[in-house]
């Protein structure tokens, strides 16, 4: 009985951990507050950067030089939704993803 007791406890355990909240680009945009228009504009640049990083990942190029143009673009891209969205709201943005909230 007591084998069954302590299965059920680590089952519930399991699920309890595994059921936490994922992150996501739009709970970021959500917790710094976002108009419509800037929202909309930061879903645009995020897919024009995912389409760029798997086109430089379908050249089969070597591995650093992968690595090295793959930062260029999330420094391109970080450096337009910062020009887009002011200090303020990018540092909000941005505290979203280091808080548990």
């Amino acid at each position: 009985m007591k084998k069954i007791a302590l299965l059920i406890f680590a089952l519930l355990l399991t699920i309890s951990v595994s059921a936490q909240e994922k992150k996501t680009l739009k709970g970021a945009m959500a917790f710094a507050e976002l108009t419509e228009q800037e929202s909309t504009k930061v879903l645009e640049m995020k897919k024009e950067r995912v389409a760029n990083t798997d086109a430089i990942k379908k050249q089969k190029m070597d591995k650093a030089t992968e690595k090295g143009k793959i930062k260029e673009i999330r420094e391109q891209y970080m450096t337009e939704v910062r020009t887009l969205l002011g200090k303020e709201k990018f540092r909000k943005m941005n505290s979203y993803w280091k808080k548990d909230n």
